[in-house]
């Protein structure tokens, strides 16, 4: 028995890949913001409220992408496999 990858997979596969390369730029941008309010002098507390913003963006994104993708996969790819016979 032969997995099949549906176009609802490969949604998922796609938003997932996204939603990975969203987490590590926003995780980025997170730390540099935070090491700029360092030199800026801000306090702790508003650096760790950047930071903790920024993550839970990340956080977020890596569950929502992938669930968005699974949802329009069938709708991205459904009319390449209804050609091929898929």
């Amino acid at each position: 028995m032969a997995l099949e990858m549906t176009p609802s997979l490969m949604g998922l596969a796609v938003g997932a890949a996204i939603g990975v390369l969203d987490y590590i730029v926003l995780t980025f941008i997170g730390n540099q913001m935070a090491k700029k309010a360092i030199d800026h002098e801000a306090s702790q507390q508003e650096t760790r409220q950047v930071t903790g913003f920024m993550r839970n963006m990340a956080l977020i994104s890596l569950i929502i992408f992938p669930i968005i993708g699974y949802f329009a996969g069938p709708y991205v790819f459904g009319s390449h496999f209804e050609s091929v016979g898929g």
